[in-house]
């Protein structure tokens, strides 16, 4: 039966216990969290005696009618109401951190504070029991009103900035730069031309590519100081990490075997980068959508000193020229709204979309929705790491999660990012040793792992 109904567990927590809105059954996964964040905040002041109550919605649209919050808000008061997202999103944040801020809003409530310093202490009290004995300087008044303004009605980009400037207040790190006032974009999606002077770079390491080629028909041998040019259409020979490059192409003698720089515009590396992570046998709108993602991702800064982009997985694998069909797939692909920085792509979500701050510990806390495709091989996964493999685990990856993060406990040690050690697998054993993030793990009395999860990448 839904409806109001008491958190019988919770009674003897304060004197107000709190009344539960929503799906009983799923409101029973809160008991201990929220029994926890009320004890861990007692140190940042008295528990009001006004009675309270928490909704837990059990759709999106419900909690986005009830609070107006915007996608990265996983909780918000209203009045004497602490509203929660569905469970489903819920349980994918780090529900521990969430509550702890949510309750010193509640003990603070009626205080008197700014709004900036409320939410600076609540955000301290995300991963701290106490205030600190002394807070760091107060900002200047400039500051504290602009703080206030993207708090209080501020844009998305705004708010966000506020969060993360307080944090960097909080920790003593620089101010991060405000954003720029740009408008907002007509739609979503939008068709947008890039120019075709813009190029894009990509350079093999020399470890990549061997010591005797045969490129154009000719056969290159490494030597100190060689360095070959080729334009146009370049083709390779057997034992080279490519068939054949459309663009500049450069090699350089390194070491024991050639560097490998291909020069070319934005497009073809897209179709490039397109088949080689999902190859020109993936269907068709999925080769689209990561051209999408791609072309915005290059937007946004690069990860190589010089701009360049390596074809490995660090940037996006490359194998060679695109297929005719995927050239097109690039062409057609729509242009998205979005931050460049947080552009990814997953060949698969099976129904369990994760954000951003849940898979790196930053960006943004909202994922989209997520549905299960028919026949998707993905869907649902299961995996078993041996007990050997979980102590390799261990020793390459540190414990400790980024403010939002996903984690996974091994036995006594952790939590760990899902995302570091879904990485340490993927190098270690093979990228489908641990196919994606959205997964939850189970260790095994003789230390082995069980993993099940959905989607893939």
């Amino acid at each position: 039966m839904k409806g109001f109904f008491p958190l019988l567990g919770l009674v003897a927590l304060a004197s107000a216990p709190p009344v539960f809105q929503g799906d009983p059954e799923a409101a029973r996964h809160l008991e201990e969290p929220i029994r926890a964040a009320v004890a861990s905040t007692e140190r940042y002041g008295a528990w009001p005696e006004t009675p309270w109550k928490v909704h837990l919605h059990e759709t999106v649209a419900s909690f986005e009618r009830a609070t107006g919050a915007g996608p990265a808000q996983a909780a918000q008061w209203r009045g004497h109401t602490l509203h929660l997202r569905p469970w489903e999103q819920l349980k994918r944040r780090d529900l521990g951190a969430l509550l702890r801020h949510e309750m010193v809003h509640w003990r603070l409530k009626g205080q008197g504070l700014r709004r900036w310093e409320e939410e600076a202490r609540c955000l301290h009290a995300e991963s701290h029991v106490r205030p600190p004995t002394r807070w760091p300087a107060v900002p200047s008044a400039a500051l504290q009103a602009r703080w206030d303004r993207a708090l209080k009605k501020g844009a998305f980009a705004e708010q966000r900035w506020a969060y993360k400037a307080i944090r960097a207040w909080l920790s003593g790190r620089p101010q991060p730069a405000p954003p720029a006032r740009t408008p907002a974009p007509e739609a979503p999606w939008r068709k947008e031309a890039m120019s075709l002077d813009e190029t894009v770079t990509v350079v093999w390491p020399s470890e990549r590519v061997p010591r005797h080629l045969h490129v154009n028909g000719e056969s290159l041998r490494a030597a100190p100081g060689r360095v070959f040019r080729f334009r146009g259409a370049v083709r390779f020979g057997e034992g080279a990490p490519v068939r054949r490059l459309e663009g500049e192409v450069r090699l350089r003698a390194v070491g024991r075997g050639w560097e490998l720089r291909w020069t070319t515009t934005p497009e073809r590396w897209i179709a490039a980068a397109t088949a080689g992570e999902l190859g020109d046998d993936a269907p068709f709108e999925a080769r689209r959508a990561l051209a999408s993602v791609l072309r915005q991702w290059l937007k946004g800064p690069r990860r190589h000193p010089q701009g360049e982009v390596c074809p490995l997985t660090h940037c996006a694998v490359v194998r060679g020229e695109a297929s005719p069909e995927t050239q097109r797939a690039v062409v057609t692909a729509p242009a998205l709204a979005l931050e460049p920085r947080w552009a990814f792509f997953c060949g698969s979500q099976g129904g369990h979309a994760l954000s951003p701050r849940a898979v790196w510990g930053q960006g943004p806390e909202e994922a989209a929705q997520a549905e299960i495709v028919p026949d998707d091989p993905w869907a649902t996964w299961s995996r078993t790491l041996t007990a050997a493999q979980v102590q390799l685990l261990k020793t390459k990856v540190r414990p400790g999660l980024k403010p939002g993060q996903k984690g996974l406990n091994l036995g006594l040690s952790g939590p760990y990012a899902v995302e570091s050690l879904r990485l340490a697998a993927g190098r270690a054993f093979g990228w489908t040793t641990w196919p994606s993030n959205a997964c939850e793990g189970t260790l095994q009395p003789d230390g082995s792992l069980h993993l099940q999860g959905h989607g893939w990448g």
